[in-house]
């Protein structure tokens, strides 16, 4: 287990044979989550995170984790792993509710074992002038991820990130086989993950799927993905691999124009990129009325969909 990683996990929640696919194109979202952005600190001010020989936080489970469905969340700046976890709430309950449902209806008797396990990494910078605030990198004063030419500290995240995604992996060769299922990054964390899938190979072929809410232009890596396309046919780029994309359509935070591009150019490279809009801002949707929860229902519909290919592989 990654030093900073805490755990969490659904006891009761159990694969479907078969999800009904929706389009999630056009879902609005009223309700959601305030912004837990915190203003730009350069990195002088901040604190390295001391990484423990333990996890922070660790549910215990008697099943095997090869019965496990595995996501991976990163969190946005100014928040931490543990926070994040309890801000997905409404979408893990949501979806532990419609996989008890499909079990009930399911007659497929090997899929009975399988479960989720929700599992988070927190950021190695802690923000000066706080207990349990942290970010992924830093940038200098008014700077903004959409528009800064450098992330400071961005290696040292993405090697957290890494190690705990491929962790047998020897760096002289190519990994082979992700320990995650599914990634979902929100805000910085959003930003951090369409950075490392822009230039990792080993992600670019793995068989992980994708959630990005509220990214931006990763603009130090903005090449990257502008050349994509040319990756894919010299990498072998899975182009099955599933991204969403979950947008609010009044954030001030990181402009929906910004995500676009981000998504434009996953989509040029020819990855299953799907987008679900809501009303909102920079927010994760969390239900509450009938757009929200439809919102919640379209992630969950894609949740489902990974958890079903998984299962016919």
């Amino acid at each position: 287990m990654h030093p900073t990683m805490v755990v969490s996990s659904f006891s009761r929640l159990f694969l479907i044979s078969c999800v009904a696919h929706r389009n999630i194109a056009s879902s609005p979202v009223q309700a959601f989550f305030a912004s837990n952005q915190v203003p730009t600190i350069p990195l002088h001010q901040m604190h390295h995170r001391r990484l423990s020989s333990s996890a922070v936080a660790a549910t215990t489970s008697t099943r095997d984790d090869g019965d496990a469905f595995r996501i991976l969340c990163l969190h946005g700046k100014g928040g931490n792993g543990e926070e994040f976890l309890k801000r997905l709430l409404p979408l893990r309950a949501l979806l532990d509710d419609r996989l008890a449902d499909e079990k009930n209806k399911s007659d497929d008797v090997f899929a009975r074992n399988t479960f989720i396990k929700w599992e988070a990494l927190t950021a190695p910078y802690q923000i000066s002038g706080t207990d349990d605030a942290y970010a992924w990198w830093t940038m200098s004063p008014g700077v903004r991820s959409f528009n800064a030419d450098e992330y400071i500290g961005f290696d040292k995240s993405a090697s957290n990130v890494m190690n705990a995604v491929f962790p047998n992996n020897d760096s002289s060769t190519t990994a082979t086989e992700c320990s995650y299922d599914l990634i979902l990054g929100h805000s910085q964390g959003a930003i951090l993950l369409s950075a490392l899938l822009a230039t990792n190979i080993d992600l670019q072929r793995s068989n992980c799927s994708y959630i990005l809410n509220g990214a931006a232009w990763p603009n130090p890596y903005g090449k990257a993905l502008t050349s994509l396309p040319v990756q894919q046919s010299q990498h072998e780029m899975k182009k099955d691999t599933q991204m969403l994309f979950v947008m609010g359509k009044s954030d001030n935070i990181n402009p929906i124009e910004s995500a676009k591009q981000v998504h434009d150019c996953y989509q040029a490279a020819g990855l299953d990129v799907s987008i679900v809009y809501h009303e909102g801002g920079h927010s994760v949707p969390i239900g509450g009325d009938v757009d929200s929860e439809r919102a919640l229902e379209d992630v969950c519909d894609f949740i489902l969909q990974a958890v079903s290919g998984k299962a016919k592989e």
